[in-house]
């Protein structure tokens, strides 16, 4: 027993070691999205911002090789001591180095990309889907345990989920609501058919869709999490909140009105985890949906009245109030997708009854 329990021990430190080092990876990223977007003179592949990536990829090939190697038996094939969970991870470290040669090619033969290119270009996307194989090792670690099945989830895996949600904010930037003006940008309703209509809801029409990318970004995380535990983890909502909201803000240069809303969204979060705390377990499995719908209601309220306060809302209110239901009704959706199934119907209405009694 106790070695096992030392074993458990070792391997969440292990973890949490890679999870740092995913952090390193992330920052990176976010640092050079910076660059791109403040120094757009920017024009060669061989800059700082690309040796702090790169610097935390050998990092990170260096310590999964030392963990891979630590867990080998005397005899064992190299392929066979690679602890559960990190399978992924050395492909990642593989793929990233492949991507990253490819990435060098493709700068030298078509140039730098300075706009919403970079975030579409096929070799950084390769790049991204070899992090997200790395920022996920704690994950699949402990699933492998079998540790995720446990009400408490470990900080390394925890930590997982929300890096995993920041590499997603990145690349999903250019449709995030939290750097769009959104409802402090001016739109006056022009009527069908006249002339310059469909300029002047260009803007409002990927504002909308910005909301409902954005709110799928933080409730499919909040619902993964709550699928491998009975309750939610402790301030998750304000961490997949920060994460999708923060790291893009300081990307793109600390806009007040931006501040501003994620600053609001933030506080609202923070209250939604209090609300959470305090909710009888029966909510999470049989009206799972009205509570990621209200998650997403207070988070964007809470952007709205920052906005407001520090700016001002010039959205007419059937606009900015139908922005806040649509991406509620996004949030009840994806959490009626999330228990779809007989069987999972099933397992949940007995453990409603259960709690129910509780």
């Amino acid at each position: 027993m106790l070695d096992t329990a030392d074993n458990t021990v070792t391997n969440n430190r292990r973890d949490l070691v890679t999870e740092f080092l995913g952090l390193w990876l992330l920052l990176a990223v976010f640092l050079d999205g910076w660059a791109h977007l403040n120094l757009p003179t920017l024009e060669t592949f061989f800059t700082p911002w690309h040796a702090a990536l790169y610097s935390g990829m050998l990092a990170t090939a260096a310590w999964t090789a030392v963990v891979i190697w630590r867990n080998r038996a005397p005899g064992q094939p190299l392929a066979q001591a690679v602890p559960p969970g990190y399978r992924g991870t050395a492909a990642g470290v593989v793929l990233f180095g492949v991507a990253g040669g490819l990435d060098l090619l493709w700068h030298e033969i078509l140039g730098i990309e300075v706009s919403l290119d970079a975030l579409v270009s096929p070799t950084h996307l390769l790049l991204g889907f070899s992090l997200f194989l790395i920022l996920g090792t704690a994950v699949r670690s402990a699933r492998a345990a079998g540790r995720a099945g446990n009400l408490e989830w470990t900080p390394a895996a925890l930590f997982a989920v929300v890096l995993m949600t920041g590499l997603g904010a990145f690349f999903l930037i250019y449709c995030s609501a939290f750097v769009r003006p959104g409802p402090t940008a001016l739109f006056i309703p022009t009527p069908v058919g006249a002339p310059g209509r469909l300029q002047a809801e260009l803007p409002v029409v990927v504002s909308l869709t910005s909301y409902l990318l954005t709110t799928a970004l933080i409730i499919a995380p909040f619902l993964f999490t709550l699928s491998a535990a009975r309750r939610p983890v402790r301030g998750i909502v304000t961490m997949l909140v920060a994460a999708a909201a923060w790291l893009p803000v300081v990307m793109v240069g600390l806009r007040p009105f931006a501040v501003a809303g994620a600053a609001g969204a933030t506080t609202a979060a923070i209250m939604a985890d209090v609300l959470l705390a305090r909710l009888p377990r029966v909510w999470l499995s049989r009206r799972l949906p009205a509570v990621t719908a209200a998650i997403a209601a207070l988070v964007w309220t809470g952007q709205l009245v920052a906005f407001a306060v520090a700016d001002g809302i010039r959205w007419p209110v059937s606009l900015w109030l139908g922005a806040v239901v649509l991406s509620a009704a996004a949030a009840a959706g994806l959490a009626l997708l999330s228990s779809w199934g007989p069987a999972t119907r099933s397992a949940q209405d007995t453990a409603g009854a259960i709690d129910g009694r509780l």
